[in-house]
């Protein structure tokens, strides 16, 4: 295997997010969680705020419209959520939970002190993960990599 150094940060993040996932999915699918693991966030941006648009979700997930757009589709035919005209816009969709979408959430929710746990476990062994990447984050929307770097 090729030792990326780091100028592959964003390949190596990449590679922890897809590793999460994948093993995220085996814990749902033990779960009887039907939630595609890339959608639990915004599962529950729309519980939170729903009836939501598509647009006012992508604000508060700071994610893009059309990331949103395409994630939705399958949550209908999940029977997750519906969506509806916005009454006040015709032109807005309005994005609602279902009840199976907030049973759903609530299995999710029963499993955060395991998620905890696991978690717990590999920062014990990997150090800080989690705020490492938060600060990370927070770090370079402060300060681009282009203001860092003398090119």
């Amino acid at each position: 295997m090729i030792e990326l150094n780091r100028t592959y940060l964003g390949r190596l993040s990449e590679q922890l997010s897809e590793l999460i996932e994948q093993q995220s999915a085996e814990v749902f699918k033990r779960a009887g969680l039907v939630i595609p693991v890339k959608s639990s966030s915004l599962m529950m941006a729309i519980a939170t705020l729903g009836p939501v648009s598509v647009a006012d979700l992508g604000r508060a997930l700071d994610r893009s419209h059309q990331l949103i757009q395409q994630k939705i589709p399958k949550l209908v035919k999940l029977e997750l959520v519906t969506r509806q005209p916005d009454p006040e816009d015709q032109r807005v969709s309005l994005i609602a939970i279902t009840d199976k979408g907030r049973e759903q959430l609530a299995l999710l929710d029963s499993l955060d002190g395991a998620f905890e746990r696991a978690y717990d476990e590999m920062e014990q062994d990997a150090g800080p993960v989690f705020d490492a990447i938060k600060r990370a984050i927070q770090s370079l929307k402060t300060r681009s990599l282009v203001e860092r770097m003398d090119v």
